[in-house]
């Protein structure tokens, strides 16, 4: 089934924004503040993106949430520092006191030195609170979940942007004034396609940006207590045998339960076994390093963003060779006229990647669609 769905006569087209992650909802959030008209379609049945947290213990509901997605901030991020403050959302030192486990083939190492997460900063509630709050404070009916949009058709001049999407085995075609995309270039460049065609050389950047978190997996497991600090670990571990190549505490802010997360090294052969299979190899490696108590857990979640479909495509297993410092200028740039923008954190000049660049992209992209539509 195929329909267009236009907005009423008297109303103006929105800005449709594509991906309801931090960037793109940041946008929302500078653009409706202006007073513009705004419309988020997102492919997941949730918001958030590559930020996610789940229920420490399902059965308890989600009075403890800890992250499977981007999970830290630091003090030098001035863009998620303002954010918090807008939303008054607070932040908390990751515990970081006590010895660091370092693991070689030869056994496991108590180092008395700082943990290498010292300084970095959480959020109640995990990283994914600030989607949360954000997509919490938007209109009625702005938010469209279940959402994927598979092509974009630039319309004679003045009209504005045409949006297919999908949405079960419907098809929709939305009108829009200006579209941001607010979603990892190689997954534009692999799942959208445009009418007109963009110019071979943005084409070409979108490819080569590489995806952040893409290739992570991370796995967390939860005790009833962080049992690891009575005995001098900081829960801070890095190894050379894995499977977890660096291990954190991921304790909520009052302590309990219990947590700690570590990364999947990439790639490893235990990332394709069974379930069963990775989650016995990961507390045996955390009982090596912690002791006893640590092959006794209440829970255990992971998740693999190298087989999210909605993040990853063909390649992003592998981690990029290089980390860029600031992503490429052509997505500072609009494209088909001022129609077309970009946002996320690999667009971004402050933090790439990371969550303070995902909220400045989001800001820069918004400022640029105001520009482009009061200014013409």
């Amino acid at each position: 089934m195929t329909s267009t769905l236009p907005f009423p006569a008297a109303a103006p087209q929105p800005v449709l924004i594509v991906g309801a992650g931090l960037a793109g909802l940041t946008a929302a959030h500078v653009l409706l503040a202006a007073g513009m008209p705004v419309r988020i379609l997102e492919a997941r049945d949730r918001v958030g993106g590559r930020t996610w947290a789940v229920p420490a213990l399902p059965a308890k509901g989600e009075n403890d949430l800890l992250d499977l997605g981007a999970t830290w901030g630091w003090a030098h991020h001035p863009y998620l520092l303002q954010l918090l403050g807008e939303l008054g959302i607070p932040s908390f030192r990751q515990p970081s006191a006590g010895a660091t486990a370092y693991q070689t083939r030869q056994g496991v190492h108590r180092l008395a030195q700082p943990a290498g997460s010292a300084g970095y900063r959480r959020f109640a509630g995990g990283a994914a609170v600030l989607c949360r709050t954000l997509a919490g404070r938007l209109p009625a009916e702005c938010l469209q979940l279940n959402t994927r949009v598979t092509q974009l058709r630039l319309l004679v001049p003045g009209q504005g942007v045409a949006v297919q999407v999908e949405q079960g085995v419907a098809t929709h075609t939305y009108p829009a004034a200006a579209v941001v995309l607010a979603l990892p270039p190689r997954l534009v460049a692999q799942c959208i396609s445009f009418t007109p065609s963009l110019p071979a050389a943005l084409q070409q950047t979108l490819r080569e940006v590489p995806t952040w978190m893409s290739h992570a997996m991370k796995s967390v497991v939860v005790y009833e207590q962080p049992f690891w600090r009575a005995q001098g670990w900081s829960g801070f571990a890095v190894s050379q045998t894995g499977p977890l190549t660096e291990v954190h505490d991921a304790s909520p802010a009052g302590g309990a339960p219990g947590a700690l997360f570590g990364f999947f090294a990439a790639p490893h052969p235990l990332r394709a076994a069974p379930l069963a299979a990775r989650r016995a190899a990961v507390l045996a490696q955390l009982e090596l390093l912690f002791g006893a108590p640590a092959a006794a857990p209440l829970a255990y979640h992971e998740w693999d963003w190298a087989r999210d479909p909605l993040t990853s495509g063909p390649g992003d297993e592998q981690p990029p060779r290089s980390v860029p410092l600031q992503g490429p200028a052509l997505l500072r740039q609009p494209a088909w006229a001022g129609r077309l923008h970009w946002a996320g954190a690999e667009t971004s000049v402050s933090e790439w990647g990371r969550l303070d660049g995902a909220v400045e992209s989001g800001r820069y992209a918004a400022a640029q669609v105001l520009r482009q539509l009061t200014t013409g």
